[in-house]
């Protein structure tokens, strides 16, 4: 107790004598109270910086704007981050190491490289890291509250296949670059006109030949805002309903807007377009049998492979019947009393070794004895044919851009409404 007590009164003498003798230093500010949590100045001075290590200066706006957007993309990011700690989302470490070793792959540099190139950049790698584990954190929370949010019907799903199907031209593929002028939930008449006149004057300067990407990066709170607006080639019927009419008559280099939303103004810039190709779907499928055993305490891997092979020996040798012989001793109830016929199926479908050892047969073989997950199989190929799946591909290309539409436009709203129930305060130096 007593050297406690010692070391207990030299910490706070060296506590009051740095207090005394050391100049004030200001180790970080708070640049934003974001309910609870607050946005750190090194956090936006990090992230201004691998903005700008990643664009070339004329695709940047200056460097109080620069500040602004990113500022408040971190209060957004903030506040999903807050949805992820309540829904005790968990990124551990060997997930970020994977994040960031792919990282350096698609840029074709090693690890180590990619390290270099931050610490020349002013960014310090273990908060790079941290960044690293907030953005997926941010995206698995944003998957899984959006996804809850979207309802597809059979209806739309039937209703889109068939305009994949019958008119191709109306599902063509578009390169465009998207600039959003936000508005709040709930938005007041001044707010909406506030935000009307700031897209006109994107959509003035842009007709005056300004560059999208810079005024993207300056104006837009859109997630690309940083990539130029840029998101990529779409199909047009996976993109918000309000785009999909001024996209289907708009040319090359056009530009589309103001057009309005529940979350704001979208402006967009078509850089290329396509036109749909209608493909059709051929498929291979395989009709074979088996015969499974299972394997117990009692029942081993060497007694059950054996046992298929006597059961083979037999059938071909003619002194029963494949049919017979999955009746009166295979363990798959789903097979068993039809002889073992799996029916017609791709071959995808079947566990792994057991799609190997199929599709190495010729029609009417047996395998040897194989191993699955479920247990042993000898399995024997009954005929094998061609299949036009194009209609369930069409429904499955059909659903997923209804979802990606949906997604989208979901995903606006709920940040929309996370600000909305928010208390965001952003401290100003100036004030």
């Amino acid at each position: 107790m007593e050297n406690y007590i010692k070391f207990f009164c030299l910490a706070i003498s060296l506590c009051s004598t740095a207090l005394v003798s050391a100049s004030p230093k200001i180790v970080d500010r708070v640049a934003a109270v974001v309910n609870n949590d607050v946005v750190l100045e090194s956090s936006v001075n990090d992230m201004i910086k691998t903005v700008k290590s990643g664009n070339s200066a004329e695709n940047l706006p200056d460097n109080a704007t620069l500040r602004q957007q990113i500022l408040d993309r971190l209060i957004n990011d903030t506040l999903i981050l807050q949805q992820a700690n309540k829904a005790q989302v968990s990124i551990t470490d060997s997930d970020v190491d994977n994040a960031i070793n792919d990282i350096a792959k698609q840029n074709r540099i090693s690890l180590q490289e990619l390290k270099s190139h931050l610490a020349r950049a002013g960014i310090n790698f273990a908060r790079y890291r941290n960044r690293i584990r907030s953005e997926m954190a941010i995206e698995d929370i944003r998957m899984n509250e959006v996804r809850r949010r979207i309802a597809i019907s059979p209806s739309e799903v039937d209703a889109l296949a068939k305009v994949i199907a019958e008119k191709p031209n109306e599902n063509i593929d578009v390169n465009i670059s998207h600039i959003l002028i936000s508005i709040p939930d709930s938005p007041t008449k001044q707010q909406l006109a506030d935000a009307q006149n700031k897209a006109n004057t994107v959509i003035q300067k842009l007709r005056a030949g300004e560059s999208f990407s810079r005024l993207a990066a300056t104006y837009s709170n859109d997630d690309q805002a940083f990539s130029g607006g840029s998101l990529g080639w779409k199909k047009i019927n996976e993109l918000p309903s309000l785009f999909e009419e001024p996209l289907i008559r708009a040319q090359k280099g056009d530009i589309v807007g103001p057009i309005r939303s529940g979350v704001g103004f979208h402006i967009l810039k078509v850089n290329d377009t396509r036109a749909q190709v209608k493909k059709s779907l051929t498929v291979t499928e395989v009709n074979a049998r088996h015969i499974l055993l299972k394997t117990n305490l009692i029942f081993d891997d060497q007694q059950a492979q054996e046992k298929l092979n006597r059961i083979r020996d037999d059938i071909l040798s003619n002194k029963t019947t494949f049919d017979a012989a999955a009746k009166a001793y295979s363990e798959d109830p789903g097979s068993k009393d039809k002889g073992g016929e799996l029916g017609w199926s791709m071959p995808d479908r079947y566990d792994e070794s057991f799609k190997r050892a199929l599709l190495s047969l010729k029609k009417g073989e047996i395998s040897v004895p194989i191993k699955s997950a479920f247990g042993w199989h000898i399995i024997q190929l009954l005929d094998t044919r061609q299949s036009d799946k194009t209609d369930l591909a069409q429904k499955d290309q059909a659903y997923r851009m209804i979802f990606n539409r949906k997604f989208g436009e979901e995903a606006q709203v709920w940040v929309q409404e996370l600000r909305a129930d928010a208390y965001i305060n952003i401290i100003d130096d100036n004030k």
